[in-house]
């Protein structure tokens, strides 16, 4: 009678646990998910890094470095798993903005992993792989043309006026200096490492469109389309398996990538698993947290702009 009172105690103390949070029940096999995001200085990390942007990161949220060096003051090597502390793309040697005014390297990407971690079961973790530059045209990304649009100089045949410019090369350097072909396989390379890993290819995450496409002789969203489509050819995944979240310009400004802003179908057309997140409300932030340029973003809305990029992946991909 005892041995069954002391079951019956022993039973309720756990359920209690159980609904307090202070035991986490199991929830299956153990997976990582892993999510791809690109694009230029609004997706590399354009905002201040807070204190609260380094408290209470989980475990379950890991970034795989893609350029080897000291990141969070952790000395990491390319190709290998960290937690995803900020900044998760700027080295700790570049986190000066150009001013000199404030320090930068917080990027959508910190705030959209969190919430897929908090929304999704303790047997998920949340593996990103970010590979972003300030200033990069969207050929910069491309698998085959990115060859061609830093081949030449500045405006030469087939450019946009003053493309490439220094910004570009100074980022197509870190990443072929990495020793990648270009910024397509640093994300292509990466990501099939991953899968290699046991890793699900999930998502992809993208802000572009303040720079344009580079190349005169094509559209922006076809050549999106094409970036997109050789990376899910690349990887294994069959055509719009996995959706690609592109993120609006600043204010819902009207510039190269502007045509997210008003009319979503255009990029609908050529990709039906294309979802576009909304800036609306959007600041450049507290002063020291963004840039008075009319094109980046604060660290307050960066964080505003991950959750979105976050809830959109979720309801689409869980």
């Amino acid at each position: 009678m005892r041995k069954f009172i002391f079951n019956i105690f022993a039973i309720a103390f756990i359920c209690i646990l159980l609904l307090s949070g202070c035991v986490q029940p199991s929830q299956g096999s153990p997976e990582l998910h892993v999510y791809i995001a690109f694009g230029q200085s609004n997706m590399q990390g354009p905002g201040t890094i807070r204190t609260q942007d380094k408290e209470n990161i989980s475990d379950r949220y890991q970034v795989m470095n893609v350029v080897s060096g000291t990141y969070a003051g952790v000395s990491q090597t390319k190709g290998q798993w960290y937690k995803a502390v900020p900044p998760l793309i700027i080295p700790d040697n570049s986190l000066n903005h150009w001013t000199n005014s404030f320090t930068i390297g917080l990027s959508p990407v910190d705030y959209f992993g969190r919430t897929l971690v908090n929304k999704t079961p303790n047997n998920i973790t949340i593996g990103v792989i970010a590979v972003a530059n300030g200033d990069m045209a969207l050929a910069s990304f491309h698998k085959t043309k990115a060859a061609e649009y830093f081949a030449a100089g500045s405006g030469g045949e087939g450019r946009e006026s003053g493309r490439p410019s220094s910004t570009e090369r100074s980022g197509w350097t870190r990443y072929t200096g990495a020793g990648y072909t270009n910024l397509y396989h640093a994300i292509k390379d990466n990501a099939k490492k991953a899968q290699e890993e046991g890793g699900i290819i999930k998502g992809i995450i993208f802000h572009q469109g303040e720079s344009g496409r580079g190349l005169t002789y094509t559209t922006w969203h076809e050549m999106l389309k094409e970036i997109y489509n050789d990376m899910l050819s690349d990887l294994g995944l069959a055509p719009n398996s996995i959706p690609i979240l592109l993120g609006q310009t600043f204010n819902s400004g009207t510039g190269p990538g502007g045509y997210l802003n008003t009319n979503n179908n255009l990029i609908k057309a050529v990709i039906p698993n294309a979802w576009v997140i909304s800036s609306s409300g959007l600041t450049q932030g507290r002063v020291g947290q963004g840039q008075p340029d009319g094109i980046h973003f604060g660290s307050a809305d960066l964080e505003e702009f991950g959750k979105r990029y976050g809830d959109k992946m979720y309801e689409l991909v869980y």
